[in-house]
């Protein structure tokens, strides 16, 4: 079968992803990860518009802690990324959904594979939220991802943590990079217990679902 470099044409109810060109593939998983962040936003609109700023940060703590630690775990299987250090941590940020590629515009600095550092030169959901002042921007860059960073690092090695250079409210204003993080591996880190939303997201059939090999009989999980 010819590969499609897009879907024009007419309607195939046998479509698969795997009919698609790379290049197709390419554009479709950057539209997928934007997706992500447009789901995440309605949702916390309409919790905002009901229930106030407090209540979004909140849910969207919650929403990160039972989502990161699961598809983190899922992308390190069908990526093969082996291993507990700053790498396979930073592996694991550039497949994130939540770091859209370039929406969130990320650098990374790997020191060794128990320190290193990422900053974000341009944020796509700093630029949305800026426009509302500083509460939002620090319920955002502050509020939310100290309650939730260390989960996903520690998705990959439960003594990592993560901790600001810098951050939000920019000063002055302008500055770029918007963000930048610092990335260690530490025997002396709290471990911290896992969370029950992240329990009872673990046993969701979104979390335990098992992809069928593709039409050519290649294995879903790489083997």
């Amino acid at each position: 079968m010819t590969e499609r470099k897009d879907y024009s044409g007419e309607f195939d109810p046998d479509f698969r992803f795997e009919d698609l060109s790379k290049e197709a593939l390419v554009r479709l998983v950057r539209e997928y990860a934007l997706i992500v962040h447009l789901l995440d936003r309605s949702t916390l609109i309409s919790v905002g518009m009901r229930y106030g700023q407090q209540v979004v940060e909140e849910v969207a703590i919650e929403e990160w802690k039972g989502a990161s630690p699961v598809y983190t775990q899922r992308v390190r299987d069908i990526m093969k990324i082996d291993g507990d250090g700053v790498s396979a941590i930073f592996k694991c940020l550039q497949l994130d959904p939540g770091f859209a590629q370039h929406y969130m515009d990320v650098e990374y600095e790997l020191i060794s594979e128990t320190h290193g550092f990422f900053q974000l030169r341009s944020c796509g959901a700093l630029l949305d939220v800026e426009p509302f002042g500083e509460r939002s921007i620090k319920g955002m860059c502050h509020t939310i991802e100290d309650g939730t960073f260390d989960i996903t690092a520690q998705a990959v090695n439960p003594k990592a943590r993560i901790r600001p250079v810098h951050r939000p409210p920019r000063v002055p204003a302008g500055r770029v990079p918007h963000c930048r993080w610092e990335v260690i591996i530490d025997d002396d880190t709290e471990v911290l217990p896992e969370a029950d939303i992240t329990r009872m997201t673990r046993g969701t059939t979104a979390a335990t679902h098992r992809f069928p090999p593709l039409r050519d009989g290649t294995p879903h999980i790489p083997e």
